[in-house]
């Protein structure tokens, strides 16, 4: 079927599909990069731990804009960077630990309509909360 002859309810329809699906698949990830950061505090080699990370780091950063979560993508970036540059498993724990409170309070936030400003969310806003 080509595209340009599906009736835009239609298409609408289908990406908002997507995106739910995006939604659920995103937080089930994050879920994930929560036990694969707790797994880097345990001994022994971290190799397939940290490709598991960089894995999900890239594919977040890759979809995310896709489905108008754009603030998602260079925080993604980032841990996907720090995966590629051997940065400490100490070093990756920690990002990884900060970036999947950011990515639920993006993705949930979306989800209920709430607008989220783009960039880190570390430190108090200007309103003082």
């Amino acid at each position: 079927m080509n595209p340009s002859n599906v009736p835009a309810t239609s298409m609408e329809t289908r990406m908002a599909a997507l995106k739910g699906r995006f939604i659920e698949d995103t937080l089930l990830q994050t879920s994930e990069l929560e036990r694969l950061a707790g797994r880097l505090a345990e001994p022994g080699d971290k190799a397939e731990v940290r490709q598991e990370i960089g894995q999900i780091a890239h594919r977040l950063a890759g979809r995310a804009g896709i489905f108008d979560f754009s603030a998602l993508t260079p925080r993604a970036s980032e841990l996907e960077h720090f995966v590629l540059s051997h940065r400490s498993d100490a070093d990756l724990r920690d990002l990884a630990e900060t970036i999947v409170p950011e990515i639920r309070r993006v993705i949930l936030g979306d989800e209920a309509g709430c607008h989220v400003p783009e960039g880190p969310s570390d430190g108090p806003r200007s309103d003082g909360s």
